[in-house]
Parts: structure tokens; sequence; C-alpha cells
């Protein structure tokens, strides 16, 4: 670990649906980023897909997250990006610092809409990177994520 905050809570987190997809059928077990606020271990990870699925597919839990040079997170972690180097490199241009979350237990759930969200906290936006969840609000998804 890399220092990030202790306190495990629930977050939604914004992912493009092919990398949900693949989040979700194990052949992506890291996410990317450029930057992310604190997360710590144990915090679960509320998957949001992005338009045009617009909807929360799955959820995960972090089992850690690394920061470091982007080389050196491709190094690591190559394999569960779900990238090729060509995308990475894009992605990361003129970065200096590279952000991976990796994932486990990762779980697909019944497809929670926009509309629905707006009902769990008014006036919800889909994050740009993510967004925090009150206790509350994380156990009224848990509730919407039940087939």
């Amino acid at each position: 670990m890399d220092g990030q905050v202790k306190d495990a809570g629930d977050a939604i987190i914004s992912i493009h649906p092919g990398y949900a997809t693949a989040i979700l059928d194990g052949t992506k077990t890291i996410e990317l980023r450029r930057r992310v606020p604190s997360l710590g271990t144990g915090t679960r990870l509320w998957i949001y897909a992005t338009r045009p699925m617009a909807a929360v597919v799955g959820v995960a839990t972090i089992a850690d997250v690394s920061r470091a040079h982007p080389r050196t997170i491709w190094q690591k972690h190559r394999t569960g990006t779900g990238v090729d180097y060509a995308s990475f490199t894009q992605y990361f241009a003129g970065a200096t610092e590279a952000v991976a979350i990796l994932l486990a237990a990762v779980k697909q759930v019944r497809p929670i809409s926009l509309g629905e969200l707006r009902r769990v906290r008014a006036g919800f936006h889909p994050p740009q990177v993510l967004v925090r969840l009150t206790s509350a609000e994380a156990e009224a998804l848990q509730k919407l994520a039940e087939p």
C-alpha cells in the first residue's frame, strides 16, 4: 500500500463500457487513472458504465492502490490493465504519476439506472472520476443491486 487513507467506504467510479465489461469478465483487474482521490484498501467501488449504458453494472473491492511514474506502473501491472502499450502511453502522455487501482471480489449486479441513482442521491450526476457515498446511499445501492 502506498499510504492511502485506511477508512473503507463506498464510492462510484465512472468507467467506459468496454472497460467495465472487461472488469466484470475478469480480463481487466486494474483500473488506471491519471489522478484519483485517496482511496483505502477495502473501499467498495460501484462501477458506473458511462453512456450508452449509463448504469451501475458491478461492484468491486479495492485490494491496493499504486501510485508511481507511468513507466513503473506499466512494468509492474501491465498484464491486468486491459490495454495495450500504445493506448497506455497515449493515456499517460505528459503525466509524471499514474494510479493503478487493483480490484478484487468483482461482482456483476443488476444494472442500476441513472434514474434509480437519482432516487438514491437527488441531483446525481455521473462522476468525472469518482464520488464518495454516504452509508445510507451505499445501503440503498446494495438493495437495488440485488436481483
